[in-house]
């Protein structure tokens, strides 16, 4: 059986997170085409579904289910306030996705000469504190 970059990024990243005493914290999941590491992020008395998808492309991502649906009448003022987010953290893009949820996403460089599994896990967790601290609120309102 060959073995895919996806596997050897999700071994590295695995490796890291033992190394690190969080494995506990992910839940993997081996899809088709894709190694998933989810976990959830506490947001103001929300928990966030974070996952980390691993596959054969250069890149890794994580993504945030940040609000699961948006009110028809919330939506400009969703996208208006997602815009600035975008401009605030070049590192994360938001979306409204088609089924009106919104997503957080960020991607990292993940050939495997350059591969970094300390600065995927370490950031992705810094950027969701910062997306806590920073934007969950101001996006509460607006839902509210």
């Amino acid at each position: 059986m060959a073995t895919y970059p996806r596997h050897k990024k999700a071994r590295m990243i695995r490796d890291y997170m033992i190394e690190k005493d969080v494995i506990k914290m992910f839940k993997e999941e081996e899809q088709e085409k894709v190694i998933l590491f989810r976990t959830i992020y506490p947001m103001k008395g929300d928990n966030k579904p974070v996952v980390i998808n691993v596959d054969d492309t250069p890149y890794v991502g994580t993504q945030v289910l940040v609000a699961p649906e948006v009110a028809e009448d919330k939506k400009v003022a969703v996208l208006e306030l997602i815009n600035k987010f975008n401009l605030e953290l070049p590192t994360v893009k938001y979306v409204l996705t088609a089924d009106k949820g919104v997503v957080a996403s960020m991607f990292f460089p993940a050939d495997e000469e350059h591969f970094d599994a300390e600065r995927v896990v370490r950031t992705t967790v810094e950027i969701m504190r910062v997306v806590a601290d920073k934007q969950y609120e101001a996006l509460k309102e607006v839902l509210l």
